[in-house]
């Protein structure tokens, strides 16, 4: 009788065990997070090594931030994720890289996300002819996750003589037609066209002076001997500290903190235009062929490297960055957003590549 009610207890005990590895297989969905880790699909990707492609210098923006997220993925990619620096030596880079990327085995899978920064490349399409020479254009920016933030940010010099806020500024530009002395980063640059459509919006007129960089503008500016220049937020720090220049605008919707304390400094939302985030949006791309299902499952993996504490310390160590996550539709829908407001600007500058061929 004990030995026929061991055999039962034996036998019941097999049985609830194989109920909870049932239970445990069928609760380590593909796709899904299970301890951390997000699973493969069912079609078996990713079953090999990603590798981030920085189409830069290792130490450039693009450079930094996908060593960001290598770190932060240790412990959620269920495969080694791999950086690789292939520096394009023609400024419109993205573009030749996102076709070469389509070409590489895996390639048209997924398996090259490639670090990208949006507002630079929408208005590179409008000032060089990518459309014409490459046969690329807006449906070839597969994104798959913008992540950073960093706005573009209006400075000016010291003491200005109409007050500390942008408003004063523009208030005097229209009083005074040409006498406010703006310098841009070049012509043409993606600074510039933010900056010029700020200035078109509120009609006020300067006069600008080119400078070679966005380090010279603001040398400029901190010197003395310039008025004010837009820039990304990354670049100031070390002139704000020193007392050289004061920031008085942000592109977008809110300014970034810590500088939402300063009442002197508003966004650009706040002074009645679009608020559109102008600035270094930066992501991630592929090619034109993936699928949407292998875009999906980078999004997930990406955004939960983005949400950790590793990869939020970006946020401490670069001045104005906002960890700000936009899913694969969002990205898509911003980047037609973006070239709506910065080719008709282009135009207005006579730096439209149609316009520089015709000459």
């Amino acid at each position: 009788m004990n030995a026929r009610i061991s055999m039962k207890l034996v036998l019941v005990f097999f049985a609830f065990v194989l109920t909870l590895a049932g239970t445990s297989a069928a609760s380590a969905q593909p796709g899904e997070f299970v301890k951390g880790v997000l699973q493969p699909l069912a079609d078996g990707f990713p079953n090999r090594a990603i590798t981030m492609v920085n189409a830069d210098d290792p130490g450039s923006r693009d450079g930094i931030a996908v060593r960001a997220m290598q770190a932060a993925l240790k412990g959620i990619s269920p495969v080694p994720m791999l950086v690789s620096d292939e520096p394009e030596p023609s400024a419109i880079g993205t573009f030749p890289k996102l076709r070469d990327l389509a070409s590489r085995e895996g390639g048209n899978e997924g398996y090259y996300p490639l670090a990208v920064s949006m507002f630079g490349l929408v208005t590179d399409l409008s000032a060089e002819p990518i459309e014409k020479e490459l046969g690329m254009n807006l449906t070839d920016l597969n994104m798959v996750i913008l992540q950073d933030e960093i706005p573009y940010c209006a400075v000016q010099r010291k003491n200005a003589p109409w007050g500390a806020t942008f408003a004063d500024m523009v208030k005097y530009a229209k009083a005074n037609p040409g006498k406010v002395r703006y310098m841009s980063n070049q012509v043409g640059s993606a600074t510039d066209i933010a900056c010029e459509w700020v200035l078109q919006q509120l009609g006020a007129k300067v006069k600008k002076i080119p400078q070679q960089s966005i380090m010279a503008a603001l040398s400029v500016l901190g010197a003395g001997e310039g008025d004010f220049t837009m820039c990304p937020t990354s670049y100031v720090g070390p002139h704000v500290q020193a007392g050289r220049i004061d920031l008085t605008m942000f592109m977008g919707e809110s300014v970034p903190s810590p500088f939402d304390k300063d009442p002197t400094i508003v966004s650009s939302k706040a002074l009645g235009l679009p608020g559109v985030p102008m600035g270094a949006s930066d992501g991630f791309a592929v090619p034109k062929n993936v699928s949407q299902a292998h875009i999906d499952w980078l999004f997930k993996l990406f955004k939960a490297g983005a949400s950790t504490d590793v990869y939020k310390q970006r946020e401490k160590s670069i001045m104005g960055l906002m960890v700000k996550i936009r899913d694969p539709a969002d990205c898509n829908k911003l980047k037609y957003t973006l070239f709506d407001f910065a080719d008709p600007v282009v135009r207005s500058l006579g730096m439209h590549w149609e316009q520089q061929q015709k000459k």
